[in-house]
């Protein structure tokens, strides 16, 4: 899937929007948010060439809880926790020699748990409204988990294998909020970030979400 068209149209959206500028509430905020993360892993990450009847569940709910400093009504410095949803993978193994996998039904899960530190950039527009580009550093950590296999290509079964990785990356998107109340802000999002599974999958992670805001 191409990504450029889309992550291009933010910060065009961003330039154009209106240039009469409400003032906010600069300071503290905190908030929560939750949606649906797509994450870009696919059948062939873990099938090892034997493997029929294959299934992948990548969209799932995920969620992030923000803590933010609001320096001018233009500039935002935002530190969130996020949970992307766990991608599923299940298939059966006809009994096919040799395989990594047990004969019989197998299964899989991939989980990422991440930490970002972002710049916001926002162009308030009429009295409530704003548009708003970020993008910062993103510190992750995966697990992916396998169930069950062959234990180091033995005949030994293994009941589950378990692979932990993590790592620095980017992170970038952008939205839009509106205040709704004195110090209550609803807010639209998209963010984009790469994250590594297993050592050598680097695969991306797309995350739409609706939250909200609340100035301290």
């Amino acid at each position: 899937m191409t990504r450029l068209p889309r992550a291009a149209a933010f910060p065009l959206l961003f330039l154009a929007a209106g240039a009469a500028a409400a003032a906010q509430q600069e300071g503290w905020y905190g908030g929560v948010s939750a949606g649906q993360s797509t994450v870009d892993i696919a059948a062939k990450d873990w099938d090892d060439g034997t493997l029929i009847r294959k299934n992948v569940k990548n969209e799932h709910v995920a969620y992030k809880v923000i803590a933010g400093y609001r320096f001018t009504p233009h500039f935002d410095l935002e530190l969130s926790y996020m949970r992307f949803g766990d991608t599923k993978f299940t298939a059966f193994e006809p009994g096919t020699s040799p395989s990594i996998w047990q004969t019989g039904r197998v299964s899989g899960k991939a989980e990422a748990k991440v930490v970002s530190v972002e710049g916001v950039l926002a162009r308030p527009c009429k009295e409530r409204y704003a548009v708003f580009a970020k993008g910062g550093i993103l510190m992750w950590n995966t697990t992916m988990t396998s169930n069950p296999t062959l234990s180091g290509g033995t005949l030994a079964l293994s009941p589950e294998r378990v692979l932990h990785d993590d790592g620095v990356q980017f992170i970038y998107g952008a939205g839009a909020e509106m205040r709704f109340l004195r110090q209550w802000r609803m807010r639209l999002e998209w963010q984009h970030a790469t994250v590594r599974f297993a050592g050598t999958l680097d695969r991306g992670v797309d995350f739409p979400s609706l939250g909200v805001t609340l100035d301290f």
